[in-house]
């Protein structure tokens, strides 16, 4: 603390507070929380002993350091970030836990959880469970996903009555675009954390599978439902240095750094949310002129902090950790609908939300022309309603994936998917359809993956979303800042919604552009801009 302290004697710490097994807990209880965090959550005696020993760790940094630590951040798990990397495998603190979640909610499945391999098949299509059938597969995944909810929400509550006011909370949590798996990683009760009043901000790093240079990058995590919750949220930009010796990022030059960096520091800009260079194993930010441009990027977040510039975007996509439940373990449909389809639409050359389905009832949709859903098969009778008030209505273009609405949660009929995708189940496995329905255009395609950048920039063009260059580049932007990332350099002009009374490249200071609805400007390779408007 004291050699933190002397390097920036006016700063203060974020601490993070680490919950997983030391080795002697490991051997009693035969587990590791790192890699099965589940089981441990599910266990009394863990829970008991590690609420002892944070609530004491705490309790002494307080007394000792309090008035230099701002933050605290709980952190259990896999690598701190709460996934779990055994899921499905018995323990015996797990057996019990699942025994006694079930006769809770009237369930009698005996006494194990589902065999493990079961938990890769599915009745219909080898992609979903049949909740008729199934029903044990889908509760074993809610419960997995509910207790490690439940375990962070417990230390957060137990946090919270040793602090004073103002003193803050963060986990690392809510991880949707992630890989094909989201059943075992554990995050899919986001929604519930998320909400919760012990906990103030939450933390994920950048994409790992968009990072590289020409990419769209993005945060692993919802984290517009977060900020939806009142919650503010730390981008952790991590990404391995060119002459850094594994070699990790894929980044070649010095160049390739700074461009990618900047980037990632201007969708954090761009999008209102915190940022963080994380020196992971130590030695990432080294090279000088890589400092020389975080620190001037810092510079630009002081200068642009009090900026509040509401988003304006056109394009809303939506995910819907509900829905996944009903996806079979490793089921491809899972990456193909959030992971691989968000990177996608990160290179469309125009900006996108994103949220959660819960999320809808509480937004103002009317900015939206395209509304993307593609992963929505759970559609009972409240969302249904949702659905033909809010989302299906005023000419919207909605878009759906493989088999949207083909459960209520209590049936599976693949009957109904017509009613959302126009044509029926498995119709469009070649090709997307376009489905006049009235007030609204229905857009499908069996397999999210039909969704290339090209074809969902073509899709939304028809959509009449505008788009801020003749290209496919990653675009961030809000009322006030506009940011482009390109791979390749050269001459590009840039398209404004509506006539600028002045346009300044911030990272140069420099004015642009005036009194116009577009400019031209010269790009480097690679480069990542970043622009103020007055309009």
């Amino acid at each position: 603390m004291e050699e933190m302290i002397s390097s920036n004697p006016n700063g203060k710490l974020i601490c993070m507070v680490d919950l997983d097994s030391p080795f002697w807990m490991i051997r009693r209880f035969r587990f590791d929380a790192f890699s099965d965090v589940s089981s441990a959550v599910s266990n009394p005696d863990w829970m008991k002993l590690t609420l002892r020993w944070m609530k004491d760790f705490i309790t002494y940094a307080e007394a000792h350091d309090g008035d230099r630590i701002g933050a605290y951040v709980l952190s259990g798990g896999g690598t701190s970030e709460w996934y779990d990397g055994v899921s499905a495998y018995p323990t015996n603190s797990k057996d019990i836990a699942w025994t006694k979640w079930c006769q809770e909610r009237g369930l009698n499945y005996g006494n194990a959880i589902p065999p493990y391999q079961s938990l890769s098949l599915a009745a219909f299509d080898g992609q979903l469970y049949d909740p008729e059938t199934e029903s044990d597969k889908i509760n074993y995944w809610k419960f997995h996903n509910g207790v490690i909810a439940d375990g962070i929400l417990t230390f957060a509550h137990e946090a919270r009555t040793l602090l004073p006011e103002g003193k803050r909370i963060g986990v690392f949590f809510g991880y949707h675009f992630v890989g094909p798996d989201p059943h075992t990683f554990g995050h899919l009760e986001y929604e519930r954390v998320y909400a919760s009043p012990d906990i103030d901000f939450f933390i994920a790093p950048g994409s790992y599978s968009n990072r590289g240079i020409g990419g769209g990058s993005g945060s692993q995590a919802m984290f517009q439902t977060a900020m939806l919750n009142g919650k503010q949220f730390l981008h952790e930009i991590d990404f391995t240095p060119h002459d850094y010796y594994t070699r990790q990022a894929g980044w070649k030059t010095v160049e390739d750094d700074i461009a990618g960096n900047t980037r990632e520091a201007c969708f954090a800009i761009v999008n209102h949310i915190s940022y963080w260079w994380f020196d992971m194993w130590g030695g990432f930010y080294d090279n000088p002129l890589l400092r020389e441009r975080i620190g001037h990027l810092q510079r630009l977040r002081e200068q642009l902090r009090n900026d509040r510039s509401p988003s304006v975007a056109q394009i809303l996509l939506v995910g819907d950790p509900q829905s996944v439940y009903y996806t079979r373990k490793g089921s491809p449909v899972n990456r193909a609908g959030a992971e691989a389809f968000r990177n996608q639409l990160s290179l469309i050359g125009a900006p996108y939300d994103c949220c959660s389905f819960s999320d809808l009832e509480r937004l103002d949709l009317s900015r939206y022309k395209v509304i993307l859903l593609p992963q929505l098969f759970l559609i009972d009778e409240a969302r249904a309603k949702l659905l033909r008030e809010k989302v299906c209505v005023d000419g919207r273009t909605v878009l759906f994936a493989y088999a949207p609405g083909i459960t209520d949660g209590k049936t599976l009929d693949q009957q109904r998917v017509q009613t959302w995708a126009g044509v029926p189940f498995g119709q469009a496995k070649e090709t997307f359809y376009e489905t006049p329905m009235g007030l609204w255009k229905a857009v499908y395609a069996y397999s999210a993956e039909l969704f290339k950048t090209e074809v969902l920039r073509d899709i939304c063009s028809r959509a009449g979303v505008h788009f801020y260059l003749d290209e496919m580049l990653p675009v961030f932007a809000n009322e006030r800042q506009l940011s482009i990332h390109c791979k390749d350099g050269g001459e590009r002009t840039i398209y404004l919604p509506k006539k600028a009374v002045k346009v300044v490249d911030l990272l140069t200071g420099e004015v642009v552009a005036k009194r116009t609805r577009s400019f031209k400007i010269e790009f480097a390779s690679p480069d990542t801009k970043l622009f103020e408007i007055s309009y």
